[in-house]
């Protein structure tokens, strides 16, 4: 049986390395597809004497064999994993790295490591409520077609940190139709999540049309600081009034979110221009979003909101220079 302390000591090292924990890791799982012709992972895990009651074909059944608080990794071999239902990912520092690569950007026809429901059972593929937990190199993809299939993640929790990770969401006619459907929904008690190198949404599935929807969707009170740093959010529309962020109701956005050097784009075979990037009904008390270094494709603006809402120091055509300044209002351009 292969335990931590067993372990190869270069896959010790590289985890500590990936994820920053030091020596402090715990114990190790795995995910992983039953043997074939295209999958052989398992077969050389158990060569390498990994005991099969440490390897799960689900993320369900693995993530609930971690243990809180003991940074426990679930290492994820190359596969699609279908999950049926919904998973509370809810045990404190416990990560997930898979093994497939940086490139996450494949669905789950074409997958590294994807993790996906094409049922309506579930709301969100990831309902994440573990603080402090890592999820790396990843997919997650939700592609039910019910108007509950809400988004592939949702994070309810403090400080958790996303590299290199993808998410789908409205992958099927309901859900691209349906407002309050995305890719990722961030809910009340999601202060300071980091997301690095991720594409959010996607533009080869199902057309976007609910109308001030967005691909992420704050759907709570007022979470705070987080940040999104070089990632993509991406959406197909042909509907003007689909935005790519969306605040639901309230104070749905806490202060000091910041998006870093982060591309907005919309595909639309029409075309056409969306109106804005940021929607937020006037009701809404959001507090300000900042923007370094970003840019938007397919969109008239970046915001309707005429209450200071969006700022940037990005140099546009009508003002010139880096400083920033409100971008209510204003083409959307510079980066």
């Amino acid at each position: 049986m292969i335990k931590k302390r067993n372990l190869d000591n270069a896959l010790i090292q590289w985890i500590m390395n990936v994820t920053g924990l030091g020596p402090g890791i715990g114990e190790i799982k795995y995910l992983v597809p039953a043997a074939s012709s295209t999958s052989q992972y398992r077969t050389q895990l158990q060569k390498n004497d990994t005991d099969d009651a440490d390897m799960f074909t689900t993320l369900t059944a693995a993530e609930n064999a971690l243990v809180a608080y003991r940074n426990d990794i679930v290492l994820a071999l190359p596969g699609a994993y279908d999950e049926a239902l919904e998973i509370n990912w809810d045990k404190a520092n416990s990560h997930i790295l898979g093994l497939s690569g940086r490139n996450t950007l494949g669905d789950y026809y074409e997958p590294g490591v994807v993790i996906y429901t094409d049922t309506s059972a579930a709301e969100f593929v990831l309902d994440v409520t573990a603080p402090n937990a890592q999820f790396h190199n990843i997919a997650i993809q939700n592609a039910g077609n019910s108007a509950t299939n809400y988004a592939a993640v949702r994070v309810n929790i403090y400080a958790t940190y996303w590299k290199n990770c993808s998410f789908m969401g409205q992958m099927a006619a309901t859900t691209a139709a349906t407002a309050v459907c995305g890719a990722l929904y961030i809910h009340t008690n999601g202060h300071t999540p980091i997301f690095e190198d991720c594409m959010i949404g996607q533009d080869v599935w199902s057309i976007r049309s609910g109308a001030n929807g967005g691909v992420i969707r704050f759907s709570g009170s007022q979470p705070n600081d987080g940040q999104f740093i070089r990632c993509t959010i991406k959406s197909i529309s042909n509907t003007g009034t689909c935005a790519l962020v969306a605040v639901a109701t309230g104070t749905g956005i806490g202060r000091g979110w910041e998006f870093k050097n982060c591309i907005f784009s919309n595909f639309s075979s029409t075309p056409t221009q969306m109106n804005q990037v940021f929607y937020g009904p006037s009701t809404a008390a959001w507090w300000p979003i900042y923007l370094h270094h970003c840019s938007a494709y397919g969109f008239d603006r970046w915001t309707d909101e005429t209450s200071y809402r969006v700022f940037g120091t990005m140099p546009i055509a009508d003002d010139g220079g880096g400083l920033e300044i409100s971008l209510d209002q204003t083409v959307a351009g510079g980066g």
